[in-house]
């Protein structure tokens, strides 16, 4: 009876197990089927709209010389003034000179900084711009040099000089900042990495400029590259290279930082001019100079298999395409022949990330000179251009897209000037100096370009670097 009981109380127990199993499961079904009210909490968060930082920019200042003096012979001196054009279009740009690190003759033989202030409640940074040109001419320096006021950065990249016989370079570094800055300078030749113990923790004072003769570092080196980095501030690198053929002077230029490392640099407004001239006069000391040539160099550890496509602009003739393996750690020079005087887009298309820049040449009825021309990223929709008075300026615009882009130019006063850039290809329009706002170049490169009768130049027109933007802010 007792057993009897047992298992009657055991049934029970079961079933009821069994029971309530089948609600559970019931609930369970219930729950995946039917909808659920939303219990999600947003993490709270807000929106900060920090008021943009001063824009600065600074312009390299005069043409320097290193003294003739044996004993002084890595001491710079001033060579002449360079003229500015500046401004923006909102409130009034602020000037000061840096220290220069040149001997001078009077106080505006200096670099010059530019500061733009964003005026209160305003919903974007003014657009900002300005550029300096000068004309050498002495018995040992002479040509045009035409620069953008840039702004600092704490790692950019030199594509120009050399120090072989005849040719003189200087890294120019200015500091705008209110730090001390520490720049080391990664050289790369021809042959490879330069191992140069000076190049490094090299001191740039808080507004002043710094000038180091390359030739100190790198000697006798055909085709240099160098890296600038910093820590502390940040500055503007400029390389001033000059050229003397026994004592005759063959140009002078000023070289800014070209496009960070890319697989595709674009480089508009290529300008080349005599070059029947030009391709006369070679010889066995000045041809590495004067023909036209795609200075390239691959920072990696990968060699790059590099295409130069060098496309006329509108009314140029067609253009011509090269090829050529690049070794890592290593620069190389890939000359720009068969093509004939205009003004072209050149696009260095690599399988590894490169820099790369481009060297042409004029000569004249007296006298010789050369220009760097750097690639450089896009234009916003909207920029502000600045162009110093020069002989034979031009703005040119290269476009990497599939469409047709139509631009407008808009000078201080007069007729604004409309182009349409065709489609993977480029076009450009005669200026004045002064400065210009283009509306709808958004995604073009952009550069400014100077020619006259044995004198040239050229500046990449760039973007304003990020400024203070719109941030979500997520409390504790």
């Amino acid at each position: 009876m007792a057993d009897r009981r047992a298992l009657a109380q055991g049934g029970v127990r079961a079933i009821g197990g069994v029971v309530g199993i089948g609600i559970a499961a019931v609930v369970i079904a219930g729950a995946t089927l039917l909808p659920l009210s939303g219990f999600a909490i947003d993490a709270p968060s807000k929106t900060v709209r920090p008021v943009p930082a001063d824009q600065q920019r600074v312009c390299p200042g005069p043409a320097l010389a290193l003294a003739a003096d044996a004993g002084q012979a890595s001491q710079p001196s001033a060579i002449g003034r360079f003229s500015t054009v500046y401004g923006t279009d909102g409130p009034d740009t602020q000037t000061r000179n840096l220290k220069p690190d040149a001997s001078t003759d009077s106080a505006d033989q200096a670099p010059l900084a530019l500061t733009a202030a964003t005026p209160q409640g305003a919903t974007r940074p003014p657009l900002f711009a300005g550029a300096q040109v000068q004309s050498v001419s002495s018995p040992d320096l002479a040509g045009l040099a035409a620069a953008s006021c840039a702004e600092a950065s704490a790692d950019s990249w030199l594509v120009a000089g050399a120090t072989t016989l005849g040719q003189t370079s200087l890294v120019l570094l200015s500091n705008p900042t209110s730090v001390d800055a520490t720049v080391n300078l990664d050289l790369y030749t021809e042959t490879g990495r330069v191992a140069a113990p000076g190049a490094t923790g090299i001191v740039v004072p808080a507004g002043a400029q710094k000038v180091v003769p390359l030739a100190g570092l790198a000697p006798s080196a055909t085709a240099p590259v160098v890296h600038v980095s910093t820590t502390g501030g940040a500055v503007v690198a400029t390389m001033q290279q000059s050229f003397e053929q026994g004592i005759d002077p063959r140009g002078v230029e000023l070289a800014g930082p070209t496009g960070a490392p890319s697989r595709v640099q674009t480089i508009s407004g290529v300008t080349i001019a005599s070059l029947a001239a030009v391709t006369a006069a070679q010889s066995a000391e000045a041809v590495s100079v004067e023909f036209p040539t795609v200075r390239v160099f691959v920072p990696g550890t990968q060699d790059a298999q590099i295409t130069v496509g060098a496309v006329g602009e509108t009314g140029t003739a067609a253009g011509n395409s090269y090829a050529q393996t690049v070794k890592a750690g290593n620069v190389a020079e890939i000359p720009l022949d068969h093509l004939k005087d205009g003004n072209f887009d050149v696009t260095v298309r690599s399988s590894v990330p490169v820099v790369a820049a481009v060297r042409t040449s004029v000569i004249g009825t007296k006298t010789r000179d050369f220009a760097w021309f750097v690639s450089s990223p896009p234009i916003t929709d909207s920029q502000l251009v600045a162009v110093p008075p020069g002989p034979g300026p031009r703005l040119h615009f290269a476009n990497a897209a599939d469409k047709d882009v139509k631009v407008k130019i808009q000078p201080e006063s007069g007729p604004p000037i409309s182009l349409t850039v065709p489609a993977e290809g480029g076009t450009g329009a005669a200026v004045h100096s002064g400065r210009y706002t283009i509306t709808g170049g958004d995604g073009l490169v952009a550069g400014v370009s100077f020619t006259g009768d044995g004198q040239t130049s050229a500046f990449a027109v760039s973007p304003a670097g990020p400024l203070a933007s719109p941030i979500e802010v997520y409390p504790h």
